[in-house]
């Protein structure tokens, strides 16, 4: 059965699409099966996944839900899966999930769909990784209720922290009530520059605010321009410089995620469901 990872923050503009397609990648690469679920609006990560117009596809994960939501057999695999070069398969989403709430507006258990789906392919997959909306909400209760653990990429800046606390108060209400195996798998400083003060002040804030119980990665990615030059060519960091420094460190925080050691080496660990 896969370990369903959501990559989650209720700010935007974090590196959350970045990590969720670096890391899909990445895990490929190790020899794990992935799937890539978007269920962002902004459907970047479809994009980034070498879908260049979105809102062509016929069939997108809102399409899946409505099925649900109607109590209708769902699509084929084969009319919503689309395999992409480095391996993963991804589930789509194009501009129709932005009706998600309007969707899920008096359904019966609608913070329960998304898991109602993952569960119909959780046997086909080693992880299942979610790139979720960047806002509280029924979506992002969704993706509470239907992971085993959540990755929150946290940009390196003064305001960090602001939100975290409403984050933290809907996890451990769901944790309570609705998915008791709900673990936050830690925090990812994104955007770093570790030799400034900022940054130094960005993780002890962290640190103080969530509790020792929640690991901060001991890996960070940089800052670098050649990410958001990546996304213009549809590629990750890893792909497109994969000596790049952040690409690197993507390499260094998915050996720390999966078990095979948490410090900056490059060479690439054998594949560990954890």
């Amino acid at each position: 059965m896969a370990k369903v990872l959501g990559i989650v923050n209720r700010k935007g503009g974090v590196g959350k699409t970045t990590t969720a397609t670096t890391l899909s990648y990445l895990l490929s690469k190790e020899g794990c099966k992935v799937a890539l679920i978007d269920f962002d609006g902004q459907r970047h990560s479809t994009k980034l996944c070498g879908v260049t117009t979105p809102e062509q596809l016929s069939t997108t994960i809102y399409d899946i839900l409505k099925c649900i939501v109607m109590n209708e057999e769902l699509p084929d695999k084969a009319s919503y899966m689309i395999k992409t070069e480095t391996g993963v398969d991804l589930i789509p989403a194009n501009n129709k999930l932005d009706n998600f709430d309007k969707l899920m507006c008096d359904t019966d258990f609608a913070e329960y769909k998304l898991k109602e789906f993952v569960d119909t392919i959780k046997d086909q997959y080693d992880y299942i990784l979610i790139d979720g909306m960047p806002k509280m909400g029924t979506a992002m209760i969704n993706v509470m209720i239907c992971c085993d653990s959540l990755i929150i990429p946290v940009q390196s800046e003064t305001l960090a922290v602001e939100g975290m606390a409403e984050f933290l108060r809907a996890f451990h209400r769901i944790r309570a009530h609705a998915n008791t195996g709900l673990e936050i798998e830690g925090i990812l400083i994104t955007m770093d520059n570790e030799r400034t003060r900022v940054s130094k002040h960005v993780k002890a804030q962290l640190q103080q605010a969530l509790g020792e119980k929640v690991r901060i990665f001991t890996n960070s990615i940089p800052r670098s321009i050649k990410v958001p030059e990546a996304v213009e060519y549809g590629m990750t960091i890893c792909e497109y410089e994969p000596d790049n420094p952040a690409a690197k460190a993507y390499k260094n925080f998915v050996k720390e995620l999966i078990g095979n050691g948490s410090q900056n080496t490059e060479d690439t660990g054998k594949k560990h469901i954890a």
